[in-house]
């Protein structure tokens, strides 16, 4: 039971499964491709619109308070920050072919996002229930700059450049470096929080070619990340010291690969498969 508890495991498994099973159905030997000769094809780069949607916990003293203070208590508490916006770019370098239209691929992006944890000052009522604050609210900022780094598999019209396939597909895992900065929305002169974090995730992704290639995808990331943390009372705020430790993070992005229009096989006289010479389509 404690296998299926970690779908981290789970999902990496699958990648390295499917690729195994594909290869078992051709006849010829896969290629290997020199990937780094891809970090300079323009037709393999994409473009990122990313919604981020944070989750983490404040750790410290909190106010008790049901109109009236009563004291303070030192807490730790899940918070989810607002849905932030960012975008990047990347791209993929095939180093290894599992069939006629799958490869195993090196994911690298440069990223940039932004969201926002609010309602830090939150109070205590004496039901032990979470209550906004009703004057001043506390909130903090956290751009992150990030290098997602990992390896897909991919199969379809992106994994070979290819117009002849309307769809594509794409599974992976990787870690994120990432440098981490958060500041204080009010007042001003507290020190930001600048921290660099070093995280897994999975992502799952699918491609639809329609003269430039379109993608959708979804990137789940964990781990624990201290972002700020403020060592005494923010006056009219909060009462003593806290942190905020992001854990994880859901993220969904709308990918454009624009010189995707400039892919070789759009032929439709090419009866060959490119990539094995022995076959043919019809």
């Amino acid at each position: 039971m404690n296998f299926i508890k970690k779908p981290f495991l789970i999902l990496a498994l699958t990648i390295l499964a499917i690729p195994a099973s594909v290869f078992g159905q051709y006849m010829h030997d896969m290629q290997l491709y020199p990937t780094m000769s891809y970090l300079g094809d323009a037709k393999r780069y994409e473009f990122s619109f990313n919604y981020v949607m944070p989750n983490g916990y404040f750790q410290g003293v909190q106010q008790v308070n049901n109109n009236n203070y009563i004291g303070d208590t030192t807490i730790k508490r899940n918070i989810a920050g607002t849905g932030g916006m960012g975008g990047s770019i990347g791209l993929s370098l095939p180093f290894k072919a599992t069939g006629h239209i799958s490869v195993w691929a090196i994911a690298v992006q440069l990223g940039v996002n932004m969201y926002t944890w609010t309602n830090i000052n939150s109070t205590y009522g004496n039901d032990g229930s979470l209550v906004a604050p009703s004057g001043n609210i506390l909130s903090a900022k956290t751009m992150q700059i990030s290098l997602p780094i990992g390896i897909d598999w991919k199969c379809g019209n992106d994994a070979f450049d290819t117009k002849r396939l309307p769809l594509g597909t794409s599974l992976g895992v990787g870690f994120i470096p990432a440098y981490n900065m958060t500041s204080l929305s009010e007042p001003s002169g507290f020190p930001n929080g600048s921290r660099f974090g070093f995280t897994p995730y999975a992502k799952a992704e699918v491609s639809f070619f329609m003269g430039f290639d379109l993608k959708l995808r979804a990137t789940y990331t964990m781990g624990t990340v201290s972002l700020i943390e403020v060592n005494g009372p923010v006056p009219g705020m909060t009462d003593g010291p806290f942190k905020i430790v992001s854990t994880s993070s859901i993220i969904g992005s709308v990918i454009i690969m624009p010189f995707a229009g400039r892919w070789k096989e759009s032929r439709w006289w090419n009866t060959h498969d490119t990539y094995n010479w022995n076959d043919r389509f019809n």
